[in-house]
């Protein structure tokens, strides 16, 4: 269901009222809803509750998701659900690069590399052990689900976790999943693939999820805490 330009994931359940909650940390709006309700129900009740909405998406904006990254030694980073430490360290003519050793992410830069390009360091990383999970576990599940002819992509995205272009077969998923478990990352990929076959989150999305991923809404809850967690932040001299 989607309200002037704001996405309303709605879920229909076996329970007698209706339930509306806004998440951080990018204010998704989430309704819970009797499942003898319509959808036109629904939608009365979410435009009913439009200003409380807004005040809450409006709070969760100005709220700041986590401290500044300076990207030192010291620092916390969450990496497919796992946290790790950042050492860095700097040598003369080396190619920029992290690699994990136990608890560590080891970031390799030249002296006098920027906090900017440090981030970007660190993003391209990321960027590319996202694509190199997805690029399995998008095309087993395609396979599943009997879905061919399926482009994927990953990109900074600021308020979903995953998009569906129907027509174009396409699908796009936000560069912070490589923060969360490889669980919450499946249900985001079987989340998209559905809308393949149903375009909103109806009863029949619903059904299909339920089907393909049993227990999904677990996964939906373990993400939506996870994200919500500020990085924590343990600085020490390296």
């Amino acid at each position: 269901m989607r309200i002037d330009d704001i996405d309303i994931e709605v879920e229909f359940k076996h329970i007698k009222n209706t339930h509306l909650a806004v998440y951080p940390p990018d204010g998704r709006v989430h309704v819970s809803a009797p499942d003898y309700l319509t959808e036109d129900d629904v939608r009365s009740y979410v435009v009913s509750k439009w200003d409380w909405i807004l005040k809450q998406r409006r709070e969760i904006a100005a709220t700041a998701r986590q401290t500044p990254r300076e990207y030192v030694s010291g620092e916390s980073y969450y990496h497919f659900g796992q946290r790790f430490r950042l050492r860095v360290v700097e040598q003369p003519r080396c190619a920029h690069s992290i690699t994990k050793q136990g608890n560590l992410l080891i970031m390799t830069v030249q002296p006098g590399t920027t906090t900017e390009n440090r981030a970007l360091v660190m993003r391209e990383w990321q960027r590319a052990e996202l694509k190199t999970l997805l690029t399995d576990m998008v095309a087993s599940w395609a396979a599943k689900v009997n879905e061919e002819n399926v482009t994927w992509e990953v990109k900074q995205m600021s308020t979903q976790w995953g998009s569906c272009m129907e027509k174009k077969r396409h699908l796009i998923f936000n560069l912070e999943l490589a923060r969360v478990p490889k669980g919450c990352i499946e249900y985001v990929v079987v989340h998209e693939l559905t809308h393949l076959k149903v375009k909103n989150h109806n009863k029949l999305f619903s059904a299909f999820m339920t089907q393909r991923l049993p227990r999904w809404q677990e996964r939906r809850t373990e993400l939506n805490n996870f994200i919500a967690q500020a990085y924590p932040r343990t600085k020490h001299k390296s």
